[in-house]
């Protein structure tokens, strides 16, 4: 037989073909030097270090910043663009300013209003953003000179924010803003006038003062200044350079916090000590960026929109983790707040569940489960306070009530808490985020805890609902039903974190460890001789359709199935021992 062209997925087995090569891992380190080998490419991906790009425009929110005019109180700025309407059209703008303003498209007033003070656009949840005020007017197709005038107040902001938006706060695309010019950069977009006094308003002409005409060479536009910020630098030779592994990112807290566990003294725990003391460094100058310069997608900027657990709960993990090693003033002052944002801010349904406001209100995500539960059992021993593991245990309950199928006991995407319905899909990691979160809160929760039978059982039902949907191979499918779905790394690898660790820890009985050894070794298959995990299916929203999952792209060292796969072997390792 050609040792090339075989494969070795034996639950004894030790040997797995890795690209065109056969790979041998020592049988009893096994799952720990394969966890340490993808750690190792993670680190050599990872830069401490930044680059200075030009600060883009965010999802068609435009902020005419007047700040480089200097006006005062009573001077007058003047900003104007082009906004290309792909056909005839009436579109509604979302508006936040302070200060007087008045806006002419194609020569027209279409705007003109008041305010003390400036509501500046918030994040809601993903690309959906609050204003002051709304106003609508009608585009005609191809190309509209937009104008704006600006009139200073002393106590006013001289920007304006404007979004053609819908009523939700969504970007609406039936128009895009842009002078002409190619770059894509934020305020690029916008000429700026300025500033003149009152008294300098010449007869008005079509709309607008005569002096504002092209080609009277009364007075100049010039274009908006373009900014430069810095931003997390990703190495050109790095697996994965969707994002840099330094950012703050859900499945980057999730990554650190497993690689964490891969030694409690030694290059592991100081690789996560440089990642926490560089983001602690961070901060200060990031919270100006974000807030004041208004840079929503620039790096960092999760941490500072904080409204939703992917913002929150999931990224601080290794933050609260490293704080119950060592008392660290720095490191509680940034996890205390998102513990209050956790407990008490996050979005909930009436009783208690998490949920999000996408993609409509009060939707629950399986997702969920993983960003905030261990979060919560981390305070509980943090703070010493039971109420988080009340929350923890609940949220597990209310999941499975919500989310979960009985007909196949496996857990649906996500539920639509305005439709009273569940989606479309067992989306695989959705199910291994779950799987995570209950083996998380087994290991920590009192067994003294009403809620622990509860959890426990229904852990159990879960792992004999899972093993019915693992292939002969040891993988698991992107969508769990369907075997015509593509074998998914990331699932794969959090199944067998639950099932080797029920195993280990007596949630379930032996016979279950032979699922846990084909999973992993499924998963070795998907890493090459260099660390590399392929397979992991890219971030996904929540799926109307099931087509919708099975078109997912899959990433090269995605970090959303890295902690996983970490994890998995530090879990096999000992279930090894």
């Amino acid at each position: 037989m050609n040792l090339f062209r075989k494969i070795f997925l034996g639950i004894g087995g030790t040997a797995v073909l890795i690209g065109m090569s056969l790979k041998v891992f020592p049988q009893e380190n096994d799952g720990l030097s394969v966890a340490k080998k993808v750690a190792d490419k993670v680190i050599a991906d990872t830069h401490f270090a930044f680059t200075l790009v030009p600060q883009k425009e965010v999802l068609g929110l435009q902020v005419v910043d007047f700040r480089s005019l200097r006006p005062v109180s009573g001077q007058q700025v003047y900003a104007k663009s082009k906004l290309t309407a792909i056909s005839d059209t009436v579109l509604s703008f979302g508006l936040s300013y302070a200060g007087q303003i008045s806006i002419w498209i194609n020569s027209k007033p279409v705007y003109d209003g008041e305010n003390s003070v400036v509501k500046i656009p918030k994040e809601i949840s993903y690309n959906r953003f609050t204003f002051n005020q709304r106003f609508s007017t009608g585009l005609k197709k191809g190309d509209n000179e937009i104008v704006i005038r600006y009139t200073a107040v002393e106590a006013g902001l001289p920007v304006v924010f404007l979004m053609p938006a819908t009523k939700e706060g969504d970007l609406d695309t039936a128009a895009k803003f842009g002078s002409g010019i190619k770059e894509e950069s934020q305020n690029t977009a916008w000429m700026l006038l300025g500033p003149l006094h009152k008294t300098q308003q010449l007869s008005l002409h079509a709309g607008l003062p005569d002096y504002l005409m092209e080609g009277t060479g009364v007075l100049n536009w010039a274009k908006s200044p373009q900014r430069f910020i810095p931003e997390l630098e990703t190495p050109a030779n790095a697996a994965y350079q969707r994002d840099p592994y330094t950012d703050w990112h859900y499945s980057h807290g999730a990554m650190v916090w497993s690689i964490m566990a891969l030694d409690a003294d030694g290059k592991y725990s100081a690789f996560a000590k440089q990642y926490i003391d560089f983001t602690l460094q961070q901060i200060p100058y990031f919270g100006y960026q974000y807030n004041s310069l208004f840079a929503w997608r620039g790096s960092y900027h999760r941490i500072f929109r904080r409204t939703m657990l992917d913002d929150t709960g999931a990224p601080i993990l290794p933050f609260s983790e490293w704080l119950l090693r060592e008392k660290n003033a720095a490191v509680k002052e940034l996890v205390m707040p998102i513990a209050n944002y956790v407990a008490n801010e996050q979005h909930r349904l009436k009783d208690g569940t998490f949920c999000r406001p996408e993609p409509v209100e009060f939707t629950v995500w399986a997702d969920d489960l993983f960003m905030g539960v261990p979060f919560l059992l981390q305070m509980a021993e943090i703070t010493g306070d039971r109420k988080y593991y009340d929350d923890a245990s609940n949220q597990v309950l209310n999941f499975r009530k919500y989310l979960l199928d009985p007909a196949t006991g496996l857990y649906k995407h996500a539920w639509f808490n305005d439709k009273r319905q569940q989606s479309a899909a067992y989306w695989g990691r959705a199910n291994g985020w779950v799987a995570w979160a209950n083996a998380e809160l087994l290991a920590k929760l009192p067994r003294t805890h009403p809620a622990y039978k509860h959890v426990l059982r229904n852990f159990r039902q879960e792992m004999k609902a899972l093993i019915a949907y693992q292939d002969k191979n040891g993988f698991w499918h992107q969508v769990l039903d369907r075997p015509d779905s593509y074998e998914e790394t990331s699932c794969t690898a959090l199944f067998t974190i639950a099932l080797a660790r029920g195993v280990r820890e007596g949630w379930l009985n032996a016979a279950y460890k032979k699922n846990a050894l084909a999973g992993w070794e499924a998963v070795k298959t998907k890493i090459d001789e260099n660390g590399v995990v392929h397979g992991i299916c890219q971030g996904t929203d929540i799926g109307y359709d099931q087509e919708f999952y099975m078109k997912r792209k899959t990433i090269d060292n995605d970090p959303r199935g890295m902690g996983a796969v970490i994890t998995a072997g530090i879990e096999i390792s000992k279930l090894r021992k």
